[in-house]
């Protein structure tokens, strides 16, 4: 009985034209979406490990000189692009994807590309993701507004459960229907995605990619069935397909359009994070505070760099400074990180109102473009940096000059150059992605269970009057 519902529905989804027009846009702008988003992920892919490559050896290549000046120079390094950016390229563009590593001083990352787009961006990233998430729910809106109002309406539905059809056959025949509609407009679409990230993944990370991928469809997956869910209880509910329409139209723009941003706004008034001008301004304060006090303790000095310390001192002098602030870098970034995380838990909980907002968050979590994994990558560009600082503060120490008088006027070659290893970054692991994000799966499966609960509790048990 409900593959006999399910082929009617869908039948009559051909017949009236919605799956060819309406399904047909959204099929066109995924595949659009997915082809954009490879060439892309490809460009970036192959730019930024060509630019990595290429500033070691311009690291390799320096000419002889103070290992201090060579610091300063420091190097650069590139946020690799994964494999599922394609999908979804989450806050990539908003983020950036270049670290460098200067003397002293943790940098930011730098150049994000939505500093060069047009007011448009505030809309989203045009992606697979994006179609998916808002769009997606609109079209199960359009398959499925008139369901049961429909029904109701030219007296169908009297007929079918006179005949004694069950309200749950009814129902389950109607979420196969839409299922089936929505599924054969995203089949092409996987398939595109499924090969794109195939050839894109490293031979070595081809099983967590395909891991990532089929976790991603899942969620996605549950996500449409709450939808669709939703839909079929409020079809069910209202008295016309009028008015069935306008109230899922009302729940898209309040839930899919305007909600997510109300909870972004409102969880950074709760986790308020400083500016970029107090941000570097409370930091400057307790680095200078620190490095004070690591002079007097240290060197018996009140002021950093005086003629009180002697020149063949500066390189544990460079060493005592570099260690003294790792800690207070690692404070107040980490302050920082722990605030945005905070923010995004908070949104991704009201998920359990908002589902979009917990698909969103798991879906970059799987995509490796979230917030943790960005972080994660500036915590390993944070230990490249230190590893050069330490390698060249060594090398002060060792060739310091006991007379005191020539500490400038050192010079290293590349034997010293080649100390400091390439910077080889390795994305976090699926493991380590669902430890973070087990949440966005427990949510959306609650907010499924009580879809359908509602849509149950909605579908009509006896003969319409």
């Amino acid at each position: 009985m409900i593959r006999l519902i399910a082929q009617r529905e869908f039948t009559e989804f051909v017949r009236d034209g919605r799956l060819l027009w309406a399904g047909g846009i959204m099929l066109l702008l995924i595949v659009t979406a997915l082809g954009v988003g490879w060439q892309r992920q490809s460009h970036l892919h192959a730019e930024r490990h060509a630019a990595q490559h290429l500033d070691y050896e311009d690291w390799l290549k320096q000419d002889e000189r103070h290992p201090h000046d060579a610091a300063h120079q420091g190097m650069h390094v590139f946020k690799p692009e994964p494999p599922l950016s394609i999908i979804d390229p989450g806050i990539g563009p908003y983020v950036g994807s270049t670290i460098w590593l200067q003397a002293h001083r943790q940098s930011e990352v730098k150049f994000r590309p939505a500093q060069d787009a047009t007011g448009l961006q505030r809309f989203g990233t045009f992606s697979a993701a994006w179609l998916v998430q808002i769009l997606a729910p609109l079209l199960i809106i359009v398959f499925g507004f008139n369901a049961f109002a429909g029904e109701r309406e030219l007296g169908t539905l009297r007929q079918l459960m006179s005949l004694g059809v069950s309200s749950r056959a009814l129902l389950w025949g109607k979420a196969l229907a839409l299922a089936m509609g929505i599924g054969v407009l995203l089949v092409p679409g996987v398939v595109v995605a499924a090969a794109a990230v195939v050839i894109e993944s490293e031979p070595g990370r081809l099983l967590d990619s395909a891991l990532r991928f089929l976790m991603l469809g899942l969620a996605y997956a549950v996500y449409l069935a709450i939808t669709v869910f939703v839909v079929l209880a409020v079809s069910a509910r209202a008295s016309s397909s009028r008015v069935a329409l306008i109230s899922l139209l009302a729940l898209w723009i309040v839930g899919v359009l305007l909600a997510p941003r109300v909870m972004s706004d409102l969880s950074r008034h709760v986790y308020p994070s400083p500016s970029r001008t107090e941000f570097a301004s409370d930091l400057s304060t307790d680095l200078k505070s620190e490095h004070d006090k690591a002079w007097r303790e240290q060197f018996g000095v009140s002021t950093g760099w005086g003629p009180d310390l002697p020149l063949s001192k500066w390189g544990v002098a460079l060493q005592v400074n570099d260690h003294v602030g790792y800690g207070v870098l690692d404070r107040h970034f980490g302050a920082l990180w722990d605030t945005f995380e905070k923010q995004q838990r908070m949104q991704e909980w009201a998920g359990l109102l908002i589902p979009v907002l917990a698909v969103r968050s798991l879906s970059m979590g799987l995509s490796g473009t979230d917030f943790v994994q960005h972080r994660d990558f500036s915590v390993a560009a944070e230990r490249q940096r230190r590893v050069v600082q330490d390698i060249m503060s060594h090398d002060l120490i060792d060739h310091a000059d006991p007379l005191g008088d020539r500490h400038f006027a050192y010079q290293a070659d590349k034997e010293l150059w080649a100390k400091v290893p390439p910077f080889d970054y390795q994305t976090p692991s699926l493991a380590v992605v669902l430890r973070h994000h087990w949440s966005g799966f427990a949510i959306l499966s609650a907010v499924l269970a009580a879809a359908v609960a509602l849509a149950l509790l909605f579908v009509p048990r006896r003969l319409p009057l």
